[in-house]
C-alpha cells in the first residue's frame, strides 16, 4: 500500500538521522518540514499538526506547492492556515 511506503521510508530516514518520529503528528510535521525545505522550524510544524486537522494542512500545503508563485512558500502556508483557522471561528 502506499501509506505502508510511506511510513517505511520515513522510518527508514528517521533511523539514518537518529531522528524518531513516533506519531502522525511528528510524521506530519517531518514531512512539511521537508516540503518547505525549512527543517529548523520542525517544533513549529509539529506545534500546528497537533492543533489542526492533518488533512486540512495537506491540502493548504498542497495548494501552496501547487501554486509555485511565492517567493516564500512556508510563510505563505502559515498565513493561509491563520487565515482559515479565524474565518472559522
Amino acid at each position: 500500500m502506499i501509506i505502508d511506503n510511506k511510513l517505511e521510508t520515513i522510518r527508514a530516514r528517521g533511523q539514518k538521522n537518529k531522528q524518531f518520529l513516533h506519531s502522525p503528528a511528528h510524521m506530519l510535521a517531518d514531512e512539511l518540514s521537508m516540503k518547505f525545505n525549512d527543517k529548523k522550524h520542525f517544533g513549529f510544524y509539529l506545534k500546528l499538526a497537533l492543533a489542526h486537522n492533518q488533512d486540512f494542512l495537506r491540502k493548504i500545503a498542497a495548494e501552496v506547492l501547487e501554486s509555485g508563485t511565492a517567493k516564500n512558500p512556508a510563510r505563505l502556508f502559515v498565513y493561509l492556515v491563520k487565515k482559515a483557522t479565524t474565518e472559522a471561528k
